[in-house]
């Protein structure tokens, strides 16, 4: 079982690296297409915008450095960018493109699991923020999906954290992180290994009736889980019988 956690965990790195290398929003997707076109987007347009003046104020000129910026790959300055049209100009009819871009920008910057989650949090943010400020904008779909997949991350960067606490014996700190996950992020696929490793830590901790309670419910939600066998053998020697 523990070299099943192990080979999962490494999946999670690898899995976020090949969905930011596979997902939308690349410089060769045709997300957006249009507007580069409209632009004139190519790759020497952030530095032919560099010094000009207008920069600062023009709704194309700041769009146009801003996808230059994300085509090259220098999604920091790309996201603030964004930011900047947006705070000039709100309402302008890319407006909402600008900010889906800006979640990608974030997006982007997530490069594996055991990595600061922060820019996993600005994009979803900046995803859900667009839902709720342009709601008729054309890429909704793009938008939860890509909320789908930042939560996703999220709640495998905290399950990554509290495997980690639990294999230092920082049983307190472990909890806290396992049980964030099932607050957080309850519909989660990394919610079964929570529920297992967060009974583990509090067995270690000698609370038998959190343990109970946490294998009762990874037992009877998540009968396919591969923890199924171990869990009944715990709850069998914390608690008699398991309940059928």
């Amino acid at each position: 079982m523990e070299n099943v956690l192990r080979n999962k965990i490494a999946c999670l790195g690898l899995g976020v690296v090949l969905s930011v290398l596979a997902g939308c929003g690349t410089p060769n997707d045709p997300l957006g297409a249009e507007i580069r076109e409209a632009l004139g987007v190519t790759k020497n347009s952030a530095e032919e915008t560099k010094n000009a003046v207008e920069r600062n104020y023009d709704p194309k000129v700041i769009l146009k450095r801003a996808e230059a910026m994300y085509q090259q790959g220098d999604y920091i300055e790309a996201a603030s960018e964004y930011q900047h049209f947006l705070d000039l100009h709100p309402l302008h009819q890319w407006a909402d493109y600008a900010q889906l871009k800006r979640g990608l920008s974030y997006f982007q910057q997530f490069t594996t699991i055991d990595r600061d989650p922060e820019p996993v949090q600005k994009a979803l943010e900046s995803f859900q923020k667009l839902l709720t400020t342009y709601p008729n904008t054309k890429y909704a779909d793009e938008a939860q999906k890509r909320i789908g997949i930042c939560r996703e991350r999220l709640s495998q960067y905290q399950f990554y954290v509290g495997h980690f606490y639990y294999k230092q014996a920082a049983y307190p700190a472990a909890i806290r992180r396992f049980q964030q996950v099932l607050a957080s992020y309850p519909n989660q696929p990394v919610v079964a290994d929570s529920l297992y490793y967060l009974a583990l830590s509090y067995a270690e901790q000698g609370k038998a009736e959190q343990a109970v309670t946490s294998l009762q419910d990874l037992i009877a939600k998540y009968p396919d889980s591969p923890y199924q066998t171990k869990a009944r053998q715990l709850l069998t020697r914390l608690n008699g019988q398991p309940k059928s």
